[in-house]
């Protein structure tokens, strides 16, 4: 009896700790292990796909979708930005504003929220915060679009630091000049 007590608490440890380690998810893909192949085998079923280029961040490639195949209203375009190994390191979507508190109570069932800013008037803004991943929504106050950006934690770190070094070096060009 105690080696099936045992056996038991292992089990649901392990279970425990293989849901506590899923990966961020969206669309059907998990940040950090879908392989860009794998993402464009699923997609050119479904919608057309686009080369958009590399990304300065990763080295790696990006994919463009629209965003009628996906059955989600108000969205309107897919960015798949790939690491330089080929596996799925962000997803940008492009959505209808309108949708933001829809979008929130959905996300917000899944991830906590780590910040928000969500004035009746204004841009509207909330980020979660999971193991691997930061999720933002982004709805600027002047316009009709929201993007809904889910980045692996590494990349959001090159992004921020090469940001800084960007203005810094941007700030110093400028006072040269006076």
């Amino acid at each position: 009896m105690k080696h099936f007590i045992q056996s038991a608490l292992a089990a649901f440890a392990l279970m425990g700790s293989i849901s506590a380690h899923a990966g961020t998810q969206a669309l059907g893909f998990e940040i950090g292990v879908s392989s860009s192949d794998q993402v464009r085998s699923s997609l050119v079923k479904q919608t057309k796909v686009l080369d958009a280029g590399a990304n300065k961040f990763t080295g790696g490639a990006m994919l463009k979708t629209d965003g009628s195949s996906y059955e989600i209203e108000g969205l309107n375009e897919v960015l798949y930005i790939f690491d330089d190994q080929k596996k799925l390191a962000g997803m940008i979507l492009g959505m209808d504003k309108g949708r933001f508190d829809s979008v929130f109570q959905a996300i917000s069932g899944k991830y906590k929220v780590s910040s928000q800013q969500r004035p009746f008037v204004g841009n509207q803004f909330a980020r979660f915060k999971t193991q691997d991943a930061v999720i933002e929504m982004d709805a600027p106050h002047l316009g009709f679009v929201m993007e809904v950006r889910y980045i692996r934690n590494d990349l959001m770190q090159k992004f921020n630091s090469q940001t800084a070094v960007e203005a810094e070096a941007k700030k110093k060009r400028e006072a040269a000049k006076f």
